[in-house]
């Protein structure tokens, strides 16, 4: 067994790979090339978080002046609405 495991090292030996030589340099190359784009992207960090505390900011102060706007305004007077102030059971009930 080990004879033949022997043989069949000593053919691959000997056998041409073309890709091998250029190997180590390849997975270098992929190495450096992922290194720089977290190099880019941990750039961006800092205006990743402002767009997102902007974001968050602007859509605390859209939603509170929405809300301001919302109880200013006069609510609708509707015979079946809850909050109708002229309805009978309202004026007679004395509220």
């Amino acid at each position: 067994m080990s004879d033949q495991l022997d043989e069949l090292f000593e053919a691959l030996r000997h056998q041409p790979h073309a890709q091998l030589p250029g190997l180590e340099g390849q997975v270098w190359a992929r190495i450096d090339s992922w290194r720089d784009g977290r190099r880019a992207a941990n750039a961006l960090v800092p205006l990743r978080a402002a767009s997102v505390v902007a974001a968050l900011g602007l859509g605390m102060v859209g939603g509170s002046l929405a809300a301001n706007a919302a109880a200013r305004a006069p609510s609708e007077i509707s015979a079946f609405s809850v909050d109708a102030h002229l309805a009978p059971s309202t004026l007679l009930g004395g509220r």
